[in-house]
């Protein structure tokens, strides 16, 4: 059942971020919750949206992040040149000697010369170290009242327990150490869940865990152990090694081979191995780079997935635009197609557009265990053939279309006015004898209102105000929000959101929403950041025989070590 209620929980999450466009804190968490599970599209999004409000205390940390996006997510061109513009903007203090040594990390080496011995080193080695370490503890506290609609006393129940506890801790190591000739470096992430509730779960989730090499006189690069997605296809998490070399400063061709590491909602008993090859060419006319791919899956020794595809994209001042076409050579259908970029107007009005259509879960023969009653796809290869596989995997793989268009612009110094228009689909499974067919969800269109003011009660004050307009077959709902943010001081800065938001079903139930929080943030020395959040939320949901009420308070505490 996990594909079908991936499906029926998938739609009202992105309804509600939908209905709540966020303030510049929202914003960073987005993109930093983004980063810790590899979302780097994702973070790229939360972040650049940031960067669109009026300079805050966010916008420097916002624009380092944006740069970590693009250089974990591959795009090392993208990020260099987000790190030069953090250091033009912010030259001074110990988060800018960190963006230097992630520059410096990122910076090519230059053309080798052909039949040429490499020069002696010049210059002594290097070897820098950074990251950062952070531990929050998080605790939840509900008490949900059900009663039925008819004045019965004896059907109410109320029920107050703890629903979260747990403390997270994230290390993110960098090590690099170079010559003219040799480049290593020694990558470690990892985000460690301690789960305090009778009966929770622990989980650790090894983001990566890899060395680097690189001999630069003649291009040659090579990646060993647990490595996040880096362009050419891959969607997700493996372990083995990466190859490069780069025969022209314009074009550098790689090849790849490892274990996926399986995680939910794909949590299977069976053995997927990738192997890849791939070509990144550019960049062109200083605006234009692109990375073409082949990529071949197997699961327990059968075909898993085929995929061919180019990303493309284009930099230049005030425009960004990034697009990918995947198509499955073993499915015969397109996997991916997707769109997104932004463009500031000479008369200062930034323009965004999105288009993303691809397939949910991944395409791929390893769907097909959804449902089944073992996870494994060499147990199931003694009842179906190769083929049935791959005909039950598709029946249970939907299509999620988003697309959306907006604007902010600036009216006066204080404020800045925007508009944004998004719709949604997941269409229709045909299921399976194990898996029921799911329904096309219709489109569900948002469009959202937003002011964002500088100065708002102080000089430094920046605050957010939104209306969000979601409309279904299913459902119709409105969202108000509003978030202030304060800096006081040069080490302070204390905030505070509340978001309202009402729903009427097309059965006749409807539900209520209010979140209301405040959160105080403290830097110690420029290089670690206490933080503390607490807040309230109430839900009512109502329905044709019961209503159910939910009280619940929340709190975070803890801390983040830049080093």
């Amino acid at each position: 059942m996990r594909l079908l209620l991936f499906l029926a929980l998938l739609l009202p999450g992105l309804v509600a971020l939908a209905a709540d466009p966020g303030s510049a804190e929202e914003l960073m968490s987005e993109g930093r919750a983004a980063i810790i599970r590899e979302d780097y599209a994702a973070a790229v999004r939360a972040f650049l949206q940031l960067l669109t409000l009026p300079e805050n205390e966010l916008s420097r940390d916002a624009r380092e992040f944006l740069a970590l996006s693009y250089e974990r997510s591959g795009d090392h061109e993208r990020a260099r040149q987000e790190y030069e513009k953090y250091l033009q903007r912010y030259p001074e203090g110990e988060d800018a000697v960190r963006v230097r040594q992630r520059l410096a990390a990122l910076r090519p080496a230059a053309p080798p010369q052909a039949l040429r011995a490499p020069a002696k080193p010049a210059d002594a080695p290097r070897a820098m170290v950074f990251g950062s370490f952070s531990q929050f503890y998080y605790q939840g506290n509900s008490t949900i009242d059900t009663l039925p609609v008819t004045a019965n006393p004896l059907g109410r129940s109320t029920l107050s327990l703890t629903d979260e506890s747990a403390l997270i801790t994230a290390i993110d190591l960098n090590a690099r150490f170079s010559d003219p000739v040799h480049e290593n470096r020694i990558v470690f992430r990892d985000t460690n869940l301690q789960n305090f509730l009778d009966g929770g779960e622990d989980r650790n989730r090894l983001s990566a865990a890899y060395y680097d090499y690189a001999y630069k006189p003649r291009g040659l690069s090579a990646r060993i152990g647990r490595q996040p997605p880096d362009g050419g296809g891959v969607p997700g998490r493996f372990d083995g090694v990466t190859l490069g070399y780069r025969p022209r400063p314009a074009l550098r061709l790689n090849a790849l081979a490892g274990q996926v590491v399986n995680e939910a909602p794909l949590d299977i008993d069976s053995t997927q191995l990738v192997y890849g090859v791939s070509a990144d060419l550019g960049s062109f006319q200083n605006n234009w780079n692109a990375n073409v791919y082949l990529l071949q899956q197997t699961v327990d020794g059968i075909a898993d997935r085929q995929a061919t595809g180019v990303e493309l994209r284009y930099f230049a001042p005030g425009a960004t635009f990034i697009s990918q076409l995947e198509y499955d050579i073993l499915f015969g259908e397109t996997s991916i197609a997707m769109l997104q970029g932004s463009w500031e107007a000479s008369w200062k009005t930034l323009f965004s557009v999105a288009f993303d259509q691809r397939k949910t879960p991944t395409l791929q023969t390893t769907s097909a265990v959804f449902g089944e009653r073992t996870s494994s796809i060499d147990a199931l290869l003694d009842t179906y053939t190769e083929e049935e596989l791959r005909e039950r995997a598709a029946a249970v793989t939907a299509t999620l279309t988003l697309a959306g268009a907006g604007f902010m612009h600036p009216v006066s110094k204080t404020w800045q006015l925007g508009l944004d228009y998004r719709v949604m689909r997941i269409s229709e499974t045909l299921g399976t004898d194990v898996m029921p067919a799911v329904q096309d969800s219709g489109n569900v269109q948002t469009v959202s209102a937003r002011a964002v003011g500088t100065g708002v009660l102080s000089a430094r004050t920046v605050g957010l105000f939104a209306v969000s307009q979601v409309s279904a077959d299913a459902f119709e709902g409105l969202a108000l929000s509003a978030t202030l943010r304060e800096p006081i001081g040069g080490r302070w800065v204390l905030g505070g959101s509340l978001l309202h938001y009402d729903q009427s079903n097309a059965d006749g139930g409807d539900l209520t929403r209010l979140v209301a929080s405040l959160r105080a943030e403290y830097r110690v020395k420029n290089s670690v950041t206490l933080e503390a959040e607490i807040g309230i939320e109430d839900h009512t949901a109502r329905g044709l025989f019961f209503e159910e009420q939910t009280d619940r308070n929340f709190f975070s505490l803890g801390y983040r070590w830049d080093f």
